[in-house]
């Protein structure tokens, strides 16, 4: 069985978090007045969400510490990388009008 099924709430907080991140990116990419803190407010909820909760459920593990370790280390690169493309996007990417 899964490990990670033992504990749902870091599930639901997994889910939320992706959640967070995709609203992250149409509000940056529609830029409704306040986007800027719109998107800061939901792109760091996506953090606290994913990145957080992965390294909680990382630190509560003690069979598997070095699996759950690693899959947290992965996750918070990849964050990162979503957090930068986000970043440039923000700085100087294309702005989509309805």
């Amino acid at each position: 069985m899964d490990p990670r099924r033992t504990y749902p709430r870091f599930a639901v907080a997994a889910l939320l978090g992706n959640i967070a991140f995709l609203a992250s990116w149409g509000v940056l990419l529609s830029r409704p007045t306040g986007w800027a803190v719109v998107g800061g407010i939901l792109i760091t909820l996506f953090f606290v969400l994913r990145v957080g909760g992965m390294w909680l459920y990382a630190s509560r593990q003690t069979d598997t510490a070095p699996q759950a370790r690693r899959a947290a280390i992965f996750t918070t690169l990849i964050a990162l990388v979503g957090l930068g493309l986000w970043v440039f996007t923000a700085i100087r990417g294309p702005r989509i009008t309805l």
